[in-house]
């Protein structure tokens, strides 16, 4: 079975990222680097489907893993319309609100919340929530190498926080990192049974990140 596929411990809270962003085909590559950003930073990313079943609602889902999360972000660069997006999606501002009530209620201060917020262009999260003013969060325009760039300044902010004594790489060596895990990824997938069409799939996140985890683990 693989290693994604096993039950495993909880993360240590210092290190976990909750994840909000959309999980489909269209926007997989930004969510390769997003993950492979948080994981080759020393986090762990924890999404709402790293598991399948009943045993509990995506809601609750959600606020377990928030709060079982130091950390969180928040893509909000498909909460509008575009040709290719005619259906506004409210998941992630929806996702983002819980966070922000997480980090600003009374007593949070004790556990040292913090989230960050990724759009798609300069100023559009001002034009989706107004409400984010005086709020810094990073524009990708769609661009996974800008997704890796502000999302590991984010983490090496919290690097201190979250109890490491080393330094974070830069964004241009975590981008040659996910090149050199995406040259091997087909190989590791076939020696599990995987086809590449499978493991390029939304539905196969999981084992992606079990994948992520080994590569990083050796190559360190």
């Amino acid at each position: 079975m693989p290693a994604a596929r096993r039950r495993r411990s909880r993360p240590p809270f210092a290190r976990s990222v909750f994840v909000n962003c959309p999980f489909d085909a269209a926007y997989k590559p930004l969510a390769d680097a997003l993950l492979f950003t948080i994981h080759d930073c020393g986090f762990v990313a924890r999404t709402a489907i790293e598991d399948a079943g009943a045993r509990e609602t995506r809601l609750h889902k959600i606020s377990r893993l928030l709060g079982e999360s130091r950390w969180s972000i928040h893509d909000l660069s498909r909460s509008k319309l575009t040709p290719d997006s005619p259906t506004v999606r409210f998941n992630m501002p929806f996702e983002l609100g819980f966070a922000f009530g997480r980090v600003l209620a009374p007593g949070s201060r004790t556990h040292g919340r913090d989230l960050f917020f990724l759009y798609d262009e300069p100023f559009e999260d001002k034009r989706i929530l107004s409400d984010l003013g005086g709020q810094d969060g990073g524009a990708h325009g769609n661009d996974p190498a800008r997704v890796i760039g502000a999302v590991r300044k984010f983490l090496h902010a919290k690097a201190k926080q979250a109890g490491f004594t080393g330094t974070v790489r830069g964004a241009r060596g975590i981008a040659s990192r996910l090149a050199a895990f995406n040259a091997v990824l087909p190989a590791m997938a076939k020696a599990r049974h995987i086809s590449e069409a499978e493991i390029a799939s939304i539905d196969y996140l999981p084992d992606w990140l079990g994948f992520v985890t080994e590569w990083q683990r050796k190559m360190a």
